[in-house]
């Protein structure tokens, strides 16, 4: 007959084997996560992403009383979410005509080819052949700005207004304003790439605004804001996250040889 702790023991190896590879999964998630940030380092707009993890509680048999350090044991880890983090990053200076930064809080909307609505950090717009002023991936601004193609000295001032020389005219005529949105909890929002987020109930509704309004962004001509990413930070994340992996693969590989030694012992 097999000794009754043989099989408790090989219960515990076997619940080792599953919070390790829960472990294992999740900073599999946390590296590709870092890594996707390292590598979007000098994407203006980009916002770094961080990996959020809660603890997997065992499963209560029985009385819903636990005693002793058993109260302690959990059963591994699992991503309850991964956010988006929107401080500011660097706003670099490139003197590009049709650059433009966001100094604060605020976000562009951008229409979509299918009439949805996009919102985006980056300010790297275009003319396109229509005259519209477009972001770098060719979508236009929900409030449309045109730009005549003979006008010179387009200046976009800090609050956002628009304004040209038009041939023929001495004095600066306004073209459009630039508006910004900003969200409650715009942690919320949904990123969809191309720097590109959706709203979500859960960000709470728009609010509208020129820039300079309260609690909204200036807008700086000639410059883009980098990605807030901090080199250092995302390297110690990075060691951290793969010291845990090894970590929790050494003690997949522990329990395996222990079960192994439990098999032998029952033969």
């Amino acid at each position: 007959m097999t000794p009754s702790y043989h099989n408790a023991e090989a219960d515990k190896m076997i619940d080792a084997l599953h919070i390790a590879a829960s472990g294992l999964r999740g900073e599999q998630k946390h590296i590709d996560v870092i890594s996707n940030n390292v590598a979007n380092m000098q994407t203006p707009g980009f916002k770094r992403s961080r990996v959020n993890f809660v603890e997997v509680a065992a499963p209560d048999a029985g009385s819903g009383v636990t005693m002793g350090s058993e109260a302690s044991v959990g059963n591994g880890i699992r991503i309850a979410s991964t956010s988006t983090q929107f401080s500011t990053g660097e706003l670099r200076m490139t003197r590009g005509l049709y650059d433009v930064a966001i100094e604060g809080r605020g976000f562009f909307e951008l229409e979509t080819a299918d009439g949805a609505l996009a919102y985006s950090r980056d300010g790297q717009f275009r003319v396109d052949a229509d005259g519209e002023l477009v972001s770098v991936h060719g979508l236009k601004l929900s409030r449309s700005v045109r730009i005549p193609s003979d006008a010179i000295e387009v200046r976009i001032a800090s609050n956002g207004e628009v304004s040209a020389l038009l041939p023929g005219e001495s004095a600066r005529s306004v073209l459009g304003e630039i508006e910004l949105v900003v969200f409650p909890a715009e942690d919320a929002l949904i990123a969809t790439g191309e720097n590109l987020f959706t709203a979500t109930e859960a960000a709470g509704a728009p609010v509208y605004g020129r820039p300079q309004d309260p609690g909204i962004g200036a807008l700086r001509q000639g410059f883009v804001e980098m990605a807030n990413v901090d080199m250092v930070d995302e390297m110690t994340s990075l060691v951290l996250a793969q010291r845990a992996y090894q970590l929790n693969a050494r003690v997949l590989q522990a329990a395996d040889q222990i079960l192994e030694t439990i098999n032998n012992l029952r033969r």
